[in-house]
């Protein structure tokens, strides 16, 4: 799971490295005026923090300092400040991959990860097929901005995906991603055939999907607000089938 934005408390991920739930350790750094040169004394002792105090944490897989450092409200994304951070963090934790920011524009990183919230499941296969194919890896922030971002050939993880939106009632005010579904079979519809397209890619190593519950302004977890079940087991039966299929980079 991604810790999305947030630097957990040392009792959530005790939990996880007693459970064997697997985390990516992320900060919030949503707000933070990147384009500044004041940004990494701002940003840098606080990361450092985080690192050092949860470097022995079993559960925690990997780091991600950013999330989204495109050009946002006249902030422009400092390259040199992506690339500073992840040299800091790799010297202090040399043991786990470093994302240097998670969806673009990458500069400097171990795993090239992707936000990809396209809901045609077979727009969203054919698009990951190509990478494959051809060891091309088609995705709307590349084709976008081809001098910003490139692929290199690294290793491949949908860190955002989905985002469908369910809850229940059309009337009610929310926020999901793409076409609304209609019925809750429908979403597991779509949850599966986005998914089954991940897990059937030989070169895609991981995958996150937005999200496990809802948050304030959306509606788009597999679980409510309150930690509780939207839809029935026979839906929840659909979805745990799907992730735990034997994926396709494990039977090479």
């Amino acid at each position: 799971a991604r810790l999305h934005q947030k630097v957990f408390e040392p009792r959530f991920l005790y939990h996880c490295d007693k459970m064997g739930y697997l985390v990516w350790g992320e900060y919030a750094n949503w707000g933070l005026d990147y384009s500044s040169d004041k940004a990494l004394a701002v940003f840098l002792s606080e990361w450092a923090e985080a690192v050092k105090r949860d470097f022995n944490h079993p559960s925690i897989v990997g780091w991600c300092p950013f999330n989204e450092t495109w050009n946002y409200r006249g902030r422009a994304q400092r390259n040199e400040l992506l690339s500073t951070v992840y040299d800091y963090t790799k010297a202090v934790d040399s043991t786990r991959p470093c994302i240097d920011t998670s969806g673009n524009f990458h500069v400097k990183t171990d795993i090239y990860d992707v936000h990809d919230y396209n809901y045609d499941t077979e727009l969203f296969r054919k698009n990951f097929d190509m990478l494959v194919k051809d060891n091309i890896l088609y995705e709307h922030v590349l084709k976008d901005n081809p001098n910003r971002q490139k692929y290199g050939g690294e290793p491949v993880f949908v860190s955002e995906y989905g985002g469908i939106k369910w809850a229940g009632d059309d009337t009610v005010k929310s926020w999901g991603y793409g076409k609304n579904v209609t019925t809750p079979e429908a979403f597991a519809k779509r949850y599966c055939g986005l998914t089954n397209a991940l897990i059937s890619n030989k070169k895609m190593f991981g995958f996150c999907y937005t999200q496990l519950y809802d948050i304030e302004q959306e509606q788009n977890g597999l679980y409510t607000y309150e930690r509780e079940k939207k839809f029935s087991d026979h839906i929840y039966d659909e979805i745990i089938r799907v992730n735990t299929k034997l994926a396709e980079i494990e039977k090479e």
